[in-house]
């Protein structure tokens, strides 16, 4: 039963709403984000797939999820969930959807695939777009069909919940998917509309949008974040509020508005938030540990789709608390905003700068600026650059449909952004990247100060006149309240710098400090700088680079390589942060002692090429580098891998290696790469594929000879042997015999019989540098939605005996105990790493039932696993001569379950297996 306590006409939930939806005796239900309307998240150019999940209260049920490009089964887990992943559906509209269970039959229509973005915060997210300046006119052309909006009814709980309220108690709205009206646009969050309004127009590809609307006016940042959050920054000073009673509670808005949403796949997230902890005096340290420690413990929360991109608002300008003396400072939460802008331990996020949006005559209080069209702009660049990837000055073009008219702008996404402040003679120098054309003007309302400075002295002139736009300071800058700041008396600004006259010494430099900043430093594109506090330093010295001897090295690869690749788990959403967290798993769960030691970064890494020709790294999602990546990685113990192509662009239209080859080999030997993936994919490229592996050789063994150890080399494709397959293994460490695999048992099956008819040409000597050269089957699936735990075990013990490379394509720090015992079984993984090397191959008359496999190891013995392909239970049977097995047989080992096997009584080895089942022996004779 579901107990509610009433807090004024909020509903606050204390126990799991699930409850309200459950239903027994075998029935299936989903949550509420399932309904007819929905937009599902998908974009093929990512790869990034939709997830259809629900609940069920008879474990091991049968639940098919059918679409409208295929079926996909699954069953119901101990824990009453069950989970599909379904291939890219990218702008399929009015599609049907069906979940069928054994007594349940659910059916959504007006189903379409596109863009999903979640819109969370305070009264700014909230505002409805009928109160916006122009709002009326953009609500009127609100037939979108292919636009679908929902509202998440306010709820506070206590706990977190795994589904929401059917109605809103205050606006009496369904939580269900709606097709885009006026009249529903009009009442919709303007913030959100207006954002999602211009990511379409600028990427020009009107594809279906579903917006999530899940905000609460007046609300703290506190209330948002996950009891983890709370519990990691307990040590930040600035909380009055920990009474706090309602949707101020500590993470009940979090516990009943957002954890619902976490089962289901989103673009990104948009926030508008703040005001309320200015009110309650929240300190810099706090809102920043609070915001940014929120951040990840959402993306931690929304499994299965890596860290997503997170864009907010900046606080704009409103005077309203200058008349409160005992309320906050506005530029506090600014500058604690600007704090969590891309570092190491968070990245992909980006701010939408708004201090010259001020909107002093707002009927709602000049905190709630009737400025959302450009608020709703600045987070849909921000949005082209964080979730896009687009660069600044990089022509944006639609990257999911590539063949359409072009209508390409160049992007430019942010304002000054300041890189250092020095003491150049009597004069402070500030230099700023994103600088063209910077000048100072007037912000949208300064007329409400025109005439007087902040201080209500009389200056006469225009607001920017005043020279409180910068400010010299002296104090310890960690306090930003109590430092002591005088303003800047001359303000000359340069190409790329901003020079203060100073003849007295100072610690700091200040900008934009002001509830209502009056004049704002812009770039050329009319954007404005964000406030900041900045150290004053001395230029540092350019330190020469020193060349290292030539050094001897151990051959790379003797075994199959063994670590975690990020693509199945995190697609384009992969960062620092997640890279940290994977390296960090293998050593905390014990699997890098069981020889899983490269942790690799597939695709979308890299974004564009310096003017001197050196690649570089997505600056959102890598703030700290990829040599600092490398570098962490190592200090783990493990190995580093990079992703590049052969061709101009990589698969996801990044900047390939074409041409550049021994530039960027360069470059991964200066970072400390280890492991080089090298795809084909799009763009130009040379006439034949070896000619640019030749390239890539050369480089790659000039950096072992030059820093003492290898790279391994591995390369997309060669699946001929008597063709690529003769010379394969003098250039690369290791190749892709099949296509991409997926999460389905047919193609682990398919990709298992590409390998085989590549297995004469593997091996563990004779290969680059005397290393070994190995058939790639493609990445494990083991731990990602998809396969069941049956098939999971199956699929890992076929690469096992393949000699396959045994990279991890699933999250490490998200792994099952069942599915982390795959992976960590230690005699499986020495039939992998066998020093014999030799490929194990079916062998004898294969059935769409029977399958033997056979691998002859080091010392005699000999691996064999007894599988059923089918999708019925069978009987398997596999001789003793088909296998290999010469002389008597003096002992079989069950490796999967790490125990003797009973011995055979004649020349067949017989079981009887469920679907897709399989055994795993060594068999030793005499």
């Amino acid at each position: 039963m579901v107990t509610t306590r009433e807090k004024g006409s909020v509903m606050h939930i204390m126990c799991a709403v699930g409850a309200l939806v459950a239903t027994a005796d075998g029935k299936i239900w989903q949550n509420r984000l399932f309904s007819d309307n929905m937009i599902l998240e998908s974009r093929e150019a990512y790869d990034i797939r939709p997830f259809v999940s629900g609940f069920g209260d008879t474990p091991g049920e049968t639940v098919t999820v059918t679409f409208a490009h295929g079926s996909y089964p699954t069953t119901v887990g101990k824990d009453g969930t069950w989970d599909v992943q379904m291939n890219c559906c990218d702008a399929m509209e009015d599609q049907v959807l069906s979940v069928v269970g054994a007594k349940t039959n659910l059916t959504y229509t007006n189903v379409a695939c596109g863009q999903v973005f979640v819109c969370s915060g305070q009264s700014n997210m909230e505002l409805n777009l009928d109160y916006a300046l122009n709002g009326s006119a953009e609500a009127a052309a609100g037939n979108r069909s292919n636009w679908r909006l929902f509202r998440v009814p306010h709820i506070g709980a206590d706990t977190p919940q795994s589904d929401m309220q059917a109605i809103d108690p205050n606006t009496k709205l369904p939580a269900t998917w709606l097709v885009s009206t006026p009249a529903l646009a009009a009442k919709f969050s303007a913030t959100c509309y207006l954002s999602a309004r211009h990511i379409n127009d600028m990427l020009w590809n009107d594809a279906p949008f579903g917006l999530i609307w899940a905000s609460w006016g007046g609300t703290r940042v506190e209330a948002w974040a996950p009891e983890s959050t709370i519990k990691q920054c307990a040590h930040t000073s600035g909380d009055p509020e920990t009474n706090m009673t309602g949707p101020q509670t500590y993470s009940s808005l979090y516990n009943g508005m957002i954890h619902p949403l976490t089962k289901y796949s989103i673009r990104g997230a948009f926030w508008f938030q703040g005001e309320h902890n200015v009110v309650t005096h929240t300190s810099r340290d706090r809102y920043a540990c609070i915001f940014g420690g929120m951040i990840n413990d959402w993306r931690d929360a929304w499994t299965g789709i890596g860290d997503f991109p997170f864009m907010w608002a900046q606080l704009a300008p409103y005077t309203g608390y200058a008349d409160y003396p005992g309320h906050g400072d506005v530029s506090v939460i600014r500058l604690a905003q600007a704090d969590d802008l891309p570092k190491i331990g968070l990245d992909t996020t980006g701010m939408a700068v708004t201090i010259d949006l001020g909107d002093p005559k707002a009927p709602a209080g000049d905190v709630h600026s009737r400025l959302k069209e450009q608020v709703a702009y600045r987070l849909a660049l921000q949005a082209m650059h964080v979730a896009y990837a687009f660069q600044d000055g990089e022509n944006v073009t639609n990257h999911d449909h590539p063949n359409m008219t072009p209508h390409p702008f160049p992007l430019h996404f942010s304002g000054p952004a300041p890189l250092s402040a020095t003491v150049e003679g009597n004069a402070i120098a500030i230099s700023f990247k994103y600088a063209d054309g910077m000048y100072l003007n007037d912000t949208a309302g300064c007329e409400i100060h025109r005439g007087i400075d902040f201080h209500g002295n009389p200056i006469g002139g225009d607001c920017c006149k005043a020279h409180d736009t910068f400010q010299l300071c002296t104090g310890d800058i960690a306090n930003t309240t109590e430092l002591v700041c005088v303003n800047a008396t001359s303000v000359t600004i340069g190409a790329a710098s901003v020079m203060i006259s100073a003849t007295t010494q100072f610690t700091s430099v200040r900008y934009a400090y002001a509830n209502y900043p009056q004049c704002a430093l812009y770039n050329v594109h009319g954007l404005p700088a964000g406030p900041f506090v900045m150290e004053i330093g001395t230029p540092s010295a350019v330190k020469d680079v020193v060349s290292t001897a030539v050094k001897t090295f151990e051959p790379p690869a003797m075994t199959p390589p063994m670590g975690v690749n990020s693509w199945n788990a995190f697609h384009c959403n992969v960062d620092e942060r997640k890279m940290r967290a994977m390296a960090d798993a293998l050593v905390s769960t014990g699997l890098a002692k069981s020889g899983y030691e490269f942790v690799n970064i597939d695709d979308c890494w890299q974004v564009e090429r310096s003017p001197n020709g050196s690649i570089n790294a997505d600056p959102t999602r890598f703030p700290g580098g990829i040599k600092a990546l490398a570098d962490y990685v190592h200090s783990r113990g493990l190995k580093f891998g990079l992703y590049t192509a052969q061709r101009s662009n990589t698969c996801q239209r990044r900047p390939g290696s074409y041409t550049y080859e021994a530039i960027d080999v360069e470059s991964y030997c200066e970072w400390g790469v280890d492991y080089l993936k090298i795809d084909a994919c799009f763009g130009d490229g040379w006439p034949v594929a070896n000619e640019s592996w030749i390239k890539f050789r050369a480089a790659i063994d000039t950096c072992a000879t030059t820093r003492g150890y290898p790279i391994v080399m591995s390369v997309e494709s060669c699946d001929d042997p008597n063709s690529c397959g003769l010379w394969i293994g003098k250039l690369a460490n290791l190749w892709r015999t099949g296509g991409d695999i997926q999460a389905t048992f047919k193609s682990v099956l398919g990709n298992a019989a590409s390998n085989t008819r590549m297995a004469s040409v593997a091996g563990p000597n004779g290969g680059p540098l005397g290393g070994g050269h190995w058939n790639d089957a493609d990445m494990l699936q083991v731990g990602d939605i998809g396969l069941s735990l049956t098939e999971q075990r199956s699929h890992f013990s076929l690469w096992a005996i393949m000699t396959s490379p045994l990279l991890i394509g699933s999250d490490v720090s998200m792994l099952t105990a069942e599915s982390l015992a795959i992976l960590g079984n230690s005699e499986i993984t020495a039939i992998n790493q066998d020093k014999l090397g030799v490929q194990g191959v079916p062998v004898g008359p294969a059935t769409d039932v029977q399958s033997c496999w056979s691998k002859p190891l080091a010392g005699g013995d000999i691996g064999a696993i007894i599988m059923n392909t089918g999708d019925a239970s069978a009987t398997v049977q596999c001789t003793l001569e088909q296998l290999g097995v010469k002389g008597k047989v003096t002992s079989i080992r069950d490796m999967l379950n790490k125990k003797a096997a009973p011995m055979p009584t004649g020349p067949t080895l017989s079981a009887t297996l469920e679907s897709h089942d399989h055994q795993f022996l060594r068999i030793s004779s005499a």
